[in-house]
């Protein structure tokens, strides 16, 4: 059952994403809220593509998981249970890993081996904010002790469709704003190979250690690579440059 105190949680993380303007803090209001309505040890954002450099998460509590983990994670995420259901089917509902696979079948999975057990990851929950197969998009709280309850699922459920809405509505604001601040051809023309493929990067949701890593640079030379291209495109953020990338407009 589902207690008033909950609801009233879940109202005011609804209104807290109704008012963003930005889709990068999405996952850092949404996840601390999320965390103190189901209770975990902790909480991710997924967006997991069809490949493994497709594979990105954010974390609450801030990096519970180590950088290195993601990896670990996107190698073996071709074996988890509810990426494949949610998948395979489209169905949107909160899914436990334990409505599909018994604790034994659970723990042969490498990847449970790999990556779950090192953490620890007994219990998983999850639910999806994307109506695409070709990339799974939602959250996925974890505990090392008991099972998510019906209660944890059924407010994942009244949840759902909310967020989903504001996290549109806020997109959709985003691009308008930033439709009106695009840079004009001439300032495109300026960036350089080097800083367009970086900026391909961000939009990925790169860090610059992981940019400088795959370029073989230093993280510092990353940092001034988009400090020119931030310039030469007149915007101020990761965000507003990744968009910018992601709508084709810097190519």
């Amino acid at each position: 059952m589902v207690t008033l105190q909950r609801l009233a949680q879940a109202v005011r993380l609804v209104d807290q994403v109704g008012g963003l303007d930005d889709p990068t803090e999405f996952p850092a209001v949404v996840l601390p809220g999320l965390a103190g309505l189901i209770g975990c040890d902790v909480v991710t954002y997924n967006e997991i593509g069809t490949s493994p450099r497709a594979v990105r998460y954010r974390d609450f509590p801030t990096q519970s998981l180590a950088p290195e983990t993601r990896r670990v994670f996107a190698r073996y995420v071709h074996e988890h249970p509810l990426v494949n259901y949610y998948r395979r089917t489209g169905d949107p509902r909160p899914m436990k890993i334990s409505d599909l696979l018994d604790r034994k079948r659970f723990h042969a999975l490498s990847l449970y081996a790999e990556f779950f057990a090192k953490r620890p990851v007994e219990h998983q929950l999850a639910m999806t904010v994307a109506d695409r197969r070709s990339i799974v998009v939602g959250f996925a709280f974890s505990r090392s002790t008991c099972d998510f309850t019906e209660a944890d699922r059924e407010v994942l459920g009244v949840l759902r469709g909310p967020l989903l809405t504001g996290l549109l509505r806020c997109r959709s604001r985003y691009r308008a704003r930033l439709t009106l601040d695009l840079p004009d051809p001439d300032r495109l023309a300026e960036l350089t190979d080097r800083e367009v493929y970086i900026l391909e990067l961000v939009a990925t949701g790169r860090t610059n250690q992981a940019i400088a890593h795959a370029l073989q640079i230093s993280p510092r030379t990353v940092a001034k690579h988009l400090e020119h291209a931030y310039r030469k495109l007149n915007v101020s953020s990761r965000a507003s440059a990744a968009t910018l990338v992601a709508s084709g407009s810097v190519r």
